[in-house]
């Protein structure tokens, strides 16, 4: 009969104890895959040395009902001439889902840029002060004011969802010969109706 009253007085050092156990299982799961996923993305970059670098990354969380889903992507990207990056992920697809090339900065009146957008094989188009090359290659031109009308852009609304895409020509550095290009996409699904 001593056995169940000793028990009842080291229960509360055994709950502390696998308290702790269980804590440092998960800060040791924690650690063991930040250090894995870093060196995994160090493999990538040094596969993809020719990708510009993303200097601003925004995805805030739009609180809706529970049914409905707004996703978020805002980026500045820096590119010198005849590089590229993925704004979004490539899944394994031979298509490209949201890729940025830039062909050449434009030197005149306005600085402006020739830019390649590969968007899933999805025709975009574009504000009137931007020209269009050929399918999806555009010059961009750098106007501080004019923002829908110098930007290249897509919209598309079915009858549950929503996509827009925005991309614009932030600043152009002559010297280093470097772009700044903003660009967002937002997404949105609601129930029907």
């Amino acid at each position: 009969m001593d056995a169940t009253p000793n028990l009842l007085l080291d229960l509360p050092k055994l709950l502390c104890l696998g308290i702790a156990l269980v804590g440092g299982l998960f800060a040791a799961t924690t650690w063991w895959r930040r250090h894995h996923a870093s060196a995994g993305a160090s493999l990538q970059r040094s596969a993809n040395a020719n990708l510009g670098k993303i200097i601003y990354q925004d995805a805030p969380t739009v609180r809706v009902v529970d049914s409905q889903r707004v996703d978020r992507i805002r980026k500045i990207v820096r590119l010198t001439p005849n590089e590229s990056i993925d704004i979004l992920e490539n899944r394994g697809s031979p298509i490209p889902r949201f890729r940025l090339t830039l062909k050449e900065i434009m030197h005149g009146d306005a600085p402006a840029v020739r830019l390649m957008v590969e968007y899933g094989g999805t025709p975009l188009s574009c504000g009137p002060l931007v020209k269009e090359l050929g399918r999806n290659e555009f010059v961009l031109p750098r106007v501080a004011r004019e923002e829908p009308r110098s930007a290249i852009l897509h919209f598309h609304e079915r009858g549950d969802a929503l996509d827009f895409m925005r991309i614009k020509l932030r600043s152009v550095d002559a010297q280093t010969s470097v772009a700044e290009i903003d660009v967002m996409q937002v997404s949105g699904n609601w129930p029907a109706t």
